[in-house]
Order: structure tokens, then C-alpha cells, then sequence
């Protein structure tokens, strides 16, 4: 079957307005999709079967839909069967179910028919169903789908995982796993889909396991594919605003219609969403914490200017917004006496050395002069902080879908996409003191511009074929990560040891021993700024085809692969962007970098082979600080206070180097697919698959050695995927079942590690490794276990969803694993730890969400509306390292809306609670911070429409 574009699309406010004395059927019309959609197994759009084959299907769908809504069927082709006459029902019954929008319940058929034989394992969502809970952002979005979760600090950092893979937190330069597109053009990094807002939604779905074989932009572990509603030649105008708790103000507005009758279309759509965060700020009450600050303008016109072609141009823009997210702050709990080892000197439990603790640090001299802020301050449960920033980022993009019927060859089309995103993190030190100043942290630039060109055509009335190319190319022009130190950092960064030296709590010492101490501590790092620069440019040329054979009427099989060159390339450099107050305190040098300070050891005294410059520079330190007037002059303990004041310095300046380029990663790659779908009866359809894909390895530079910057090359990550699966239509039609058992194996997983840096624990000198961020490979991964999706119709003006999962996802193998808190300190064992046989991050062993939707006529006018969504997850790791310590509890959330309005849709107003019972969110991060969850919310909506 062609697929040719239409001239005549209409909206679901279209609908309305052509025919206003048709009541919506607003519970039918969730019934149908969640059905259709939830209950079956949505394929590539190209993936048709024979015309004769869709006629039949399509047929039979709308027999049973004209049975559910107890109306006659539209008339259907010859070639199909008649229509079963309907039951009869009450008159008001009838009325409510027989409406709704006649064009997307024609797609909702056509799409059933196509994926009701697809050998893969789909969830979806509607985008009437996300409306009713107010539900635009990313993460609330996928966690209504099976078997898919989010979880990020801040956009910057999100992840997405499928089947309990895909987690790579903080590794914001990391293609995805989990791919992400938006009416065809996908996201090159997960941040632009977790910064977007989604407006218009028709539906949202995830295609779980390897895919690309069909086009778009490859992912290894699963796609979730968001489609958006499209312009109408219908005139439309809408609007939406909610008032809720913590000064919420959501407004949405859209208008649309024929600017040439027939020919050209336009649809404008804004979004305006202000909130304070629940966590107000008790230093700086200017800021709330998690307070919400987007607005989202999207622009769309649908050109068809003959049968043949159909052009679509969209034009989307997030502005700059203003938050202070989940990465900003934690609450702060007192880090356990013991460690998870033993010392083999004493046979007894590694101590935790509280003096090199913010236990210990907060209560020296320095910080003790401030009564209003205590080491109790820091443990209380609230947020309390001096000088944070908002996090500031913003995203745009364009995309253009052509669609041409070249006659009975096919239908060629072409798909161009770009976009940028740019992210920069305010944080401070999270405390009412300065150790580190605002703004600081990770900054981003990325852009992307891609394009596939594909063909679909029917090579026979049994075989359809599918091919195209697609070109990539994702570039992150900065990517860097900038520390600035305050008034506090020297106190705070001092090991025991070196702040013994410099804030000296003995009375007999002399006063000005004391003073030049503290003058040293306060500007060995006070107005230091470092920064860690990358760069990075990813670029895919790929070629793909997926052929699907009707062997007969009941039976299918499908193939597809693609092929893939991979290049990448990337740059790094660390150093000193300013010197703050006391650039003479610098080291000589670092690796390869020249700071020209002059050189000693650490006793303090001046190594051999400093210049003349050097040594001046020594001499004016011991000016500055003793009133000395040369190095040589000074006493044993003033040079260990310059030897202390330079180490803490070098400790904050870290691993530096030169910019230096990576040894560029180049291979291809492929993917493949196999899979077979059959029919045993109109009421049972089971499949099987197996898939094949390859992700990309990375070039990096991570930390340094004595020439410079260390490339750390990661490889290729490889997954095979076998399923089996089973949909079903049981109890006369009323519930649609769909099963699939899955195993997934993965070698060379890529995610975000950590590298133990053995220069920066010599740096630190305290008694703790230090590791440098890294994105590396686990050698094996395993996911197996259980997705299902219900939906029941069979309770009169009622719809339920559920889809859910049992998931086991282990590492296999992983036998050097960074040590999470309760192995660090002086682990005898080493900095690395195996942690094969260990249930990955963020992989809950249990999943679901339950959806249900009522809608009650009352009388021929209005209608009550009233739905349910609870979510429920078991509990799981939320830290990478996988402490015992940052483990959650199982949590169930419930959200509820009830309302009344038109059955015209023209008005509505409903009242809506989410996280109703007031459930703890929050989630322990690791053994010592605990990150407080989003309390009850309640608010009020109301809709109206002109048409």
C-alpha cells in the first residue's frame, strides 16, 4: 500500500467545528486508542502489508469499533467483509460513545491494521491522555510507557533506559542508548529531549530494543518516537490556562487553519509555565529551588499543493529559562563511622576519619566564627544556601517532512532536521558558605543537523520494501566544566594537616605566625577559576532496508539491516582561567603546562633549578605574608606554611594540560533485524525476533599524564535482543492483551564510570581516592524478563490501560567498578571493586502504570470526566556506583483529575491533584545525601475552544 498525502487533514478541533452538534466521545475514543495502541505492536509506518491485506483488516477494525460504539460501521471496500449490525443501545449511551474526531479515529484504524503483525514490543500513550494530567514534560511523559524510566539532576544529565539500560547520568557528551525523535528527526543527546516541553501531542510511543533498520537515527537498547498534531485546513482556537499551589501559571494556546483552502495550512502553538519550587531558599529567599521558568512556541505549515505532495515546515523555540533544578541541592546526613571493610592491621571495620569529613571541616575555627550557620544548619532537613545561580539553558530547532507519490513506484521521503541547546549550571556550594562561588559547573553548546532520504514501495502484492540513507552530524563546540573558589575554599579544601598549619589554635604561637597562616589560607584559593574544556564532533552516514513478505494470509516475515560509518573526534584542555588573589602561590608547572611559579618541595624549601624570575617570586611571598624580605630568610614553619598554602592550591588546579586531540574513533558498524508474526485466529497474533545493533565507541581525553592529556578510547557496544510475544483480543472483543518476554545481552556496555586519578589523590592528601569522570565499557550486560499491555473496555463509559514490566537487568561482568562510598577511604582492596552479578542503576525488578478514564453523560449537554494514573516502581539503585546505601523504597504515586464539561468540547473545567496521597519522592544519592521528591500538588483547569 502507498502511502500518499492527503489534502483534506482535519484536527480533532476541526472535527468539531464542521460538525458542532456531534458529541465527542471522549471515553470511546480513549477506549479506541488505547486499544489500538496499547494493545498492539506499532511498527515502522512503512511496514505495510498488500492492499487486499490492509482492505481486510481494516474492515474487521471498523466491525468492531461500529460493535464497541454501538453505531453502524462506515461503509469499507468491496474486497472487505460486511460490518456485524450493532447491538442496541440507550439513546444517551449512544450519543456520548458514537462521537469523537472521524479523522483520527480513520489513522487510529489504519495504524491498527498495519501493526497488528509486527514482530517487536511497543507501548504507547496518547497525547488526550497526557492532557488530562497536564503532562508536557519528558520524564512525566516516558513514565507513563512500559518499561521505560528517566531519571537526571538537571537536564544537562538526563537519562533514559529501557528495560533497566541506558543509564548514563551525568555523561551529558554520551549518545544515547535510548534514542529519542520528534516527528522523524531524533535527538543527538538526551538533554534536548529532556530540556523540550511537548506541545500538540498526538501520541508517544517506545519501540523497545535495537532499531534503525527502519530508518531514523539508530538506537541500541530502544526509540521512543513522539508525533505531533499537524495543521488542519479546518479553522481551530483553543485555549487552556491552569492556576495551581506554589504560584503556578500554565497557559496554552493554539490556532489554526487553511491560509489557501486546500493547500496551505498553518498551526500555531505557546506554552507559558511559571512555578515557585516547594523548597525555598532560608539564606536568599530571591529563589525557590526546583521552580519552574519555560516557555515553548511552536510554528507549523502544511503545504499540499496537488495529490502527489505534501510538505510540512515546523519551527519550534524553548527561549533562555531561568531554574534552580534537582542538581542544585540534597540534604545533607552524617556519613556513617565504618566502612564496608576491614583493616587487616586491626581486624576491625575501616574507621571513617571524621576530620577529614564536612563533619569535621565545618566545625574548625574558620567556619565556628559564623554563628548563624552550624555543622546543625548543615544536617537540617531544609535548603539554606549563600549565593547559588539558576541553571540557564535554551533550545531550538527546525524540521522539514516532504512526502512525494511517485506514482505506483512509491513514496519517496525526505526528512531535514537541526537544532541547537545550550545549558550553563549556576550552582554554588550549596551551603551558607563560599567555598564555591557561583556560577559554576558544567556549561554545554551542542548542535545537529540531520538528513534521511527513504523510499517505501511495493515490490509485489506480498513484498514491501523500505530503504533510504541517513546522514548525522552532532557537534558540541564547548562542552567544558569551570570551578570557581570563594572566601572559603582554602579553609574548606585544607586536609587536617595543612589547615593545622596555616589556622593554628595554639595560644603560645606568635600573633603574626597566626595572622600570615590565615592570609595564606584565605588566598591560596580565593578567586581561582579552573576550567576543563572539550570538544567534540560526531558524525553517521548510514545506509538501511527493511523488507517485509506476506509468505500468506496469516503469515509474515520481515528483515532488515543497516550500515553505518562512524566517525569521532574530540579535543580537551584544563588549566587556570584566573589566578584570584595569589597567582605567586602557583606550581612551576603541571604536566605540560607552564604556571611559572617557582618550585619547592614540601618541606617548603626552594627546589634546585628555579630562574631568576623564580626566585623574585619567591622573595615576594615572603614579603606579602611575613614582611620578609627574601624566601631565605624565612623560619622552618613559615616555609611549611607556604609549602601547606601551595599544596592546597595545586590540589584545586588538579590534572592540567594543553589542548590536545584524541586519536580519532572511525568504524562501521551494523545493525540488523529478523522477525516472523502469525495469525492464529482474528483473536491471536504471536511473534518472534531477533535484533542486532552496534553503538558507537568514543574518542576522549581523560585526566593527564606528564606530556599532557590521556586518551582513554571506548569501544563499540553490541546488543542482541530475542523476543517473544502474543497479542490477543479476548472477552467478546472488550480486552485487548498484549505479551512479550525478552532477552537482551550487551557487550561492551557504554556508561559513565569513573577512572581512580591516582595524581589527584596525592593532590588531596586525605586519605580518600579520587577519580576522574570517564565514559568507559562494562564487558557484559544482561536484561531479561516480562512487558504487558492491557486495555479494557468492557465497563460502560469507562477506559483502563496498564502496561507494566518484571525486568531483571544484572552486570554480568564488571570487574573493576569504582568504589562507592562505604569502599572508599583506604580501602586495602584497591579503588575498584567487582561488581558482576549486580542489578544495574535505575532498573527497578517491577514497573507499571495504571491509567483509567471515565467519562458520564449528563444529559445531552454536559459530561463528568473524571481519571486516575498511578504509577508504581520497586525499588532500585540510584547511584551509578551502586552504594547499599542509595537503594530506594518500592513507591506508588497517584494522580487524579475530575472535572465537567461540553460534550462539544468547547468548555471544560476540571481540578487536579498529583502525587494525591502526598508520597516521599525523594531518593537517597548516595551514603550521606538524601534528595528531597515533589510533595502533593493541586490546581485548576479551564478550556475553551471557538469551534
Amino acid at each position: 500500500m502507498q502511502y500518499a498525502p492527503t489534502r483534506h487533514r482535519t484536527s480533532l478541533s476541526a472535527v468539531a467545528a464542521v460538525e458542532p452538534d456531534r458529541p465527542p466521545a471522549r471515553s470511546l475514543l480513549a477506549c479506541l486508542i488505547a486499544a489500538a495502541l496499547a494493545g498492539a505492536l506499532l511498527p515502522a509506518p512503512a511496514n505495510a502489508q498488500s492492499n487486499e491485506q490492509l482492505q481486510r483488516e481494516n474492515a474487521q477494525l471498523r466491525a468492531e469499533i461500529a460493535r464497541l460504539r454501538g453505531v453502524a460501521a462506515e461503509p469499507v471496500e468491496a474486497a472487505a467483509a460486511p460490518a456485524p449490525a450493532p447491538a442496541p443501545v440507550p439513546p444517551a449511551t449512544a450519543a456520548v460513545a458514537a462521537a469523537g474526531d472521524a479523522a483520527l479515529l480513520d489513522a487510529v484504524i489504519v495504524k491498527s491494521a498495519q501493526i497488528k503483525q509486527q514482530p517487536a514490543s511497543i507501548s504507547a500513550v496518547t497525547g488526550e491522555e497526557l492532557e488530562k494530567f497536564h503532562v508536557n514534560n519528558f520524564r512525566d511523559i516516558v513514565n507513563r510507557l512500559g518499561n521505560v524510566r528517566t531519571s537526571w539532576q538537571n537536564p544537562n544529565t538526563a537519562s533514559i533506559f529501557v528495560r533497566g539500560v541506558g543509564w548514563a547520568a551525568g555523561a551529558g557528551v554520551l549518545e544515547p542508548s535510548v534514542g529519542v525523535s520528534v516527528d522523524g528527526v531524533g535527538h543527538g543527546i538526551n538533554a534536548i529531549s529532556a530540556l523540550s516541553n511537548y506541545l500538540d501531542i498526538e501520541s508517544v510511543q517506545v519501540v523497545r530494543g535495537p532499531s534503525g533498520t527502519d530508518g531514523g537515527r539508530a538506537a541500541n537498547v530502544g526509540r521512543v518516537e513522539i508525533t505531533t498534531r499537524k495543521p488542519g485546513f479546518s479553522p481551530e482556537a483553543r485555549a487552556a490556562i491552569t492556576l495551581g499551589e506554589r504560584n503556578t501559571t500554565i497557559a496554552t494556546a493554539v490556532v489554526g487553519g487553511a491560509l489557501v483552502d486546500e493547500t496551505l495550512a498553518y498551526r500555531l502553538s505557546v506554552n507559558r509555565e511559571t512555578a515557585d519550587g516547594p523548597f525555598d531558599n532560608a539564606n536568599d529567599t530571591h529563589y525557590s529551588w526546583r521552580n519552574t521558568d519555560r516557555t515553548n512556541v511552536r510554528a507549523q505549515l502544511l503545504f499540499t499543493p496537488n495529490d502527489r505532495l505534501e510538505a510540512n515546515l515546523s519551527v519550534d523555540v524553548t527561549p533562555k529559562g531561568r531554574e534552580i533544578c534537582e542538581n542544585c541541592f540534597w540534604f545533607n546526613t552524617r556519613t556513617p563511622a565504618r566502612y564496608d571493610w576491614t583493616n587487616p592491621a586491626t581486624g576491625q571495620p575501616g574507621q571513617v576519619n571524621y576530620a577529614e569529613d564536612v563533619f569535621g571541616k565545618l566545625q574548625r575555627r574558620w567556619f565556628a566564627q559564623n554563628p548563624d550557620y552550624t555543622i546543625d544548619d548543615y544536617y537540617r532537613p531544609r535548603v539554606n544556601t549563600l549565593g547559588e545561580y539558576p541553571n540557564t539553558y535554551k533550545t531550538a530547532g527546525v524540521t522539514a517532512n516532504l512526502a512525494y507519490r511517485l506514482s505506483e513506484a512509491g513514496t519517496l521521503t525526505s526528512i531535514t532536521g537541526w537544532r541547537d541547546y545550550d545549558f550553563s549550571q549556576g550552582a554554588g556550594s550549596h551551603t551558607g558558605f563560599e567555598w564555591l562561588r557561583a556560577p559554576r559547573g558544567t556549561q554545554t553548546r551542542f548542535e545537529q543537523l540531520s538528513q534521511e532520504l527513504r523510499l517505501d514501495t511495493q515490490l509485489s502484492d506480498r513484498l514491501h520494501l523500505r530503504t533510504g540513507g541517513f546522514y548525522f552530524h552532532g557537534r558540541f563546540p564547548n562542552y567544558s566544566q569551570t570551578e570557581r573558589y570563594g572566601t572559603d575554599a582554602g579553609a574548606y579544601y585544607a586536609n587536617a594537616a595543612q589547615y593545622a598549619l596555616l589556622d593554628p589554635v595554639d595560644p603560645a604561637l606568635p600573633e603574626a605566625v597566626d595572622a600570615a597562616g590565615r592570609l595564606l589560607l584565605f588566598n591560596s584559593t580565593y578567586g581561582l577559576v579552573t576550567q576543563r574544556r572539550e570538544r567534540y564532533d560526531n558524525r553517521s552516514l548510514a545506509a538501511y532496508s527493511d523488507l517485509r513478505w506476506e509468505v500468506t494470509h496469516d503469515f509474515n516475515l520481515n528483515a532488515g539491516l543497516r550500515i553505518s560509518r562512524e566517525t569521532r573526534n574530540s579535543r580537551a584542555g584544563s588549566a587556570i582561567l584566573a589566578d584570584g588573589f595569589a597567582g605567586e602561590l602557583n606550581p612551576a608547572r603541571v604536566n605540560n603546562v607552564a604556571y611559572n611559579g617557582f618550585a619547592n618541595d614540601a618541606a617548603g624549601n626552594l627546589a634546585a633549578g628555579n630562574s631568576a624570575a623564580q626566585l623574585a617570586l619567591a622573595d615576594l611571598v615572603a614579603q606579602k605574608y611575613f614582611g620578609v624580605a627574601h624566601y631565605a630568610g624565612l623560619d622552618a614553619t613559615q616555609r611549611q606554611q607556604v609549602a601547606a598554602a601551595k599544596a592546597i592550591r595545586a590540589g584545586r588546579i588538579g590534572a592540567s594540560y594543553l589542548d590536545v586531540a584524541a586519536p580519532e574513533y572511525r568504524e562501521t558498524l551494523f545493525s540488523g533485524a529478523l522477525g516472523a508474526d502469525y495469525r492464529i485466529n482474528d483473536a491471536l497474533t504471536v511473534y518472534g525476533s531477533y535484533r542486532y545493533g552496534e553503538k558507537p565507541g568514543i574518542a576522549q581525553i581523560v585526566g593527564a599524564t606528564a606530556q599532557g592529556g590521556k586518551s582513554l578510547p571506548a569501544s563499540a557496544e553490541s546488543t542482541r535482543a530475542w523476543e517473544l510475544g502474543v497479542k490477543s483480543l479476548l472477552l467478546d472483543g472488550t480486552l485487548s492483551l498484549a505479551g512479550t518476554v525478552f532477552l537482551q545481552d550487551i557487550d561492551d556496555y557504554l556508561q559513565n564510570t569513573f577512572v581512580h586519578d591516582e595524581l589527584q589523590t596525592a593532590l588531596n592528601n586525605d586519605g580518600k581516592p579520587a577519580y576522574v569522570a570517564a565514559l568507559g565499557n562494562v564487558p557484559k550486560v544482561r536484561t531479561r524478563g516480562l512487558e504487558l499491555d492491557v486495555a479494557y473496555v468492557g465497563i460502560p463509559y469507562t477506559t483502563l490501560r496498564f502496561s507494566g514490566a518484571y525486568t531483571d537487568a544484572t552486570y554480568r561482568r564488571f570487574p573493576r567498578a569504582p568504589n562507592p562510598a562505604e569502599l572508599g577511604g583506604a580501602n586495602p582492596g584497591g579503588p575498584y571493586y567487582d561488581a558482576s552479578g549486580k542489578t544495574l542503576p535505575g532498573a527497578p525488578k517491577v514497573s507499571g502504570n495504571l491509567f483509567a478514564d471515565v467519562s458520564y453523560p449528563l444529559g445531552q449537554v454536559w459530561a463528568l470526566q473524571a481519571n486516575l494514573n498511578y504509577n508504581y516502581q520497586s525499588s532500585y539503585y540510584t547511584d551509578t556506583l551502586l552504594s547499599r546505601y542509595a537503594k530506594t523504597d518500592p513507591l506508588g504515586t497517584t494522580d487524579v483529575s475530575i472535572g465537567l464539561g461540553r460534550q462539544d468540547g468547547r468548555f471544560a473545567i476540571s481540578l487536579v491533584a498529583r502525587n494525591l496521597f502526598d508520597q516521599d519522592t525523594g531518593v537517597p544519592l548516595t551514603w550521606n545525601s538524601y534528595k528531597p521528591g515533589i510533595p502533593r500538588w493541586l490546581g485548576v483547569t479551564v478550556q475553551a475552544s471557538l469551534y
